[in-house]
């Protein structure tokens, strides 16, 4: 059997249905064998080695599947470098499959030769060159094992062109699937208790969930705690969805990107904060701020890596996120931990929370000359499905949907690139949502930095006929940079700005219906249009300019009421 075909193979084994792909010259068998198995396996062809990782780290995130790229040497894998490094950074399970030129031709200055294994070693948890067929089905199960177990992340595999094409003698037990459970470590009992005893002393407990409740499917433990024992569930950005925000327990994002005074304040005035998942990093602390105050702080993480990083805790454990709040769970009821009454804790935090949506509503109804961006999440907010699924871009769109949009349904239902911020990153990205969860409404939403750096991947959307709803805010600008730009470099503008585009138009090429939205008079109409389409649709909204506007990043807000000489950026 050659050897390309066994991969593919041993993909269908290991229940892969969908590969995100470009074609190359060095990589024509293994297409080969992809085009002989295609009723068993799809394979969808991209424009662009970096979008076909991006569908790949998005269908991982929804799917809770390893997401599969493919690419070819050389360039191929040099565009995809982006993608595998978003996937790392953020902790989501992708194997990039890279062809490479023949053995007989390293070292040679062949077409596309490139040190790949050494090209890719800083951005992803693992990666190798097989040089021997004898050695794929170790390689596969271990490429499986290492992108799914642990801190989940990125892997490479690259496959030199003469290696696809050997024939080697194969067998059954060769073909058979990897043991993909996951190896989840639970946390020891001894410091579970600890978590109690330092829980038991506070009146004023909060869990701030972060992207590893995700990574653990962890939502229902979540939510017994939270509902159990009334105690208030924050999220950092990349855990937003980690509890349902209509619940009185939830909090909201907090920190500096969607986060605001109301929700961070509450964090403030916690004294016991248990952490679960998250980096604790500038942008989710507000630069430490929101732990002014010193509360008692317990971290679980599933990496060592990230305990005690940036906060200094009281306590911090290395355990599978779902399996700590188990235990956690079966320990409070067994010591009656439902007598502790945190109703004037409760009762405080939710005039909190309700304070900062009179905020938003009042943001909504506020007159602009073009179209309000926090009038586009209100109304996305009222008239989407709770299974409807939002793929974000770094940009205006990012705090705004964070702030000010209520998850219906614990789950990732929105996805945001915070790995690296990459523009360019929700259009194609979306894609890989819409094949992980095909029966749900897939929105995506970007700026116009982002759209010109991934439009061509609207013919991909539209030769598959993917009921896909494309947001455009368009500001004629790079509207977070120029908002750097005013608040703290004294308005002094420098390779910000471009001309408008027409975006709808830009669609229509593409075979996609379109339509341009230029006030708030228009906005209800046009959403409820596009979400009724079965087909792919492009909404192109002219939004009011980024200097006109103070999305909802806490600092921002902050500073632009204070003396210019006053503020400072934060640095991540």
């Amino acid at each position: 059997m050659r050897t390309a075909d066994a991969i593919v193979k041993l993909l269908i084994a290991n229940d892969v249905e969908v590969v995100f792909g470009v074609p190359g010259d060095t990589s024509m068998i293994f297409h080969n064998a992809f085009e002989k198995h295609s009723e068993q396996i799809k394979y969808i062809s991209c424009r662009d080695e970096r979008h076909a990782a991006y569908m790949a780290d998005t269908y991982a995130r929804v799917s809770g599947k390893p997401g599969i790229v493919d690419v070819p040497s050389g360039g191929g894998l040099l565009y995809a470098l982006p993608g595998l490094s978003e996937a790392t950074s953020s902790s989501i399970p992708i194997i990039c499959f890279s062809s490479d030129v023949p053995l007989s031709s390293e070292d040679t200055g062949a077409l596309t030769e490139l040190k790949q294994v050494e090209l890719t070693k800083s951005i992803t948890k693992w990666n190798t060159q097989i040089k021997l067929s004898s050695k794929v089905p170790q390689m596969i199960r271990k490429a499986f094992r290492v992108a799914t177990a642990g801190r989940p992340g990125a892997v490479h595999i690259s496959i030199p062109e003469d290696i696809h094409e050997h024939d080697y003698p194969f067998t059954d037990e060769d073909l058979s699937p990897a043991n993909q459970k996951q190896l989840k470590s639970a946390p020891p009992l001894e410091e579970v208790e600890k978590v109690y005893e330092l829980l038991s002393k506070s009146s004023r407990p909060i869990i701030l969930a972060g992207g590893g409740v995700h990574l653990s499917g962890a939502y229902k433990e979540l939510e017994q705690i939270a509902v159990n024992f009334s105690i208030p569930v924050g999220t950092s950005i990349n855990g937003k969805g980690s509890i349902d925000e209509r619940s009185p327990y939830s909090i909201g994002v907090i920190g500096v990107n969607g986060g605001t005074d109301e929700t961070n304040n509450v964090v403030k005035e916690a004294d016991f904060v248990l952490v679960l998942g998250s980096k604790l990093n500038n942008v989710t602390t507000v630069a430490k701020r929101i732990f002014s105050n010193f509360p008692t702080v317990v971290q679980v993480d599933i990496s060592e890596d990230m305990l005690d990083l940036n906060i200094k805790t009281d306590l911090a454990i290395m355990s599978d996120i779902k399996s700590f709040l188990n235990e956690l769970y079966l320990k409070m009821i067994n010591k009656g931990h439902n007598k502790l009454d945190y109703t004037e804790w409760n009762k405080w935090h939710q005039s909190v929370v309700q304070e900062k949506f009179e905020s938003a509503a009042k943001e909504v109804e506020k007159e602009t000359n073009l179209v309000n961006p926090a009038k586009i999440i209100d109304l996305l907010d009222k008239h989407t499905e709770k299974n409807s699924l939002f793929v974000v871009d770094a940009g205006t769109q990012n705090p705004y949907m964070a702030a000010h949009f209520r998850i219906k349904n614990p789950g990732r239902r929105v996805v945001f690139d915070r790995g690296h911020g990459n523009l360019g990153y929700a259009l194609s990205a979306s894609i890989g949502a819409q094949f992980a969860s095909p029966n749900s409404k897939v929105f995506s939403l970007f700026g116009d930095g982002s759209f010109a750096m991934s439009a061509g991947e609207l013919e991909t959307v539209s030769r598959l006929n993917l009921p896909i709803v494309f947001i455009l805010l368009q500001n004629d600008s790079y509207g977070w940079i120029k908002k750097l730009h005013q608040l703290y470099y004294n308005e002094r503008y420098i390779a910000v700005d471009f001309k408008q585009i027409d975006g709808a138009k830009i669609a229509e090429g593409f075979g996609i219906k379109s339509l341009k939205i230029s006030s708030n008079e228009e906005l209800e109409a046009g959403i409820k249009w596009a979400i009724h389409q079965n087909s792919p649709v492009f909404l192109d909204i002219i939004i009011e300019r980024i200097t006109d506007i103070i999305p909802p990043v806490t600092n921002w807000r902050a500073d632009s009421k204070i003396d210019a000489k006053d503020r400072e950026a934060l640095t991540y």
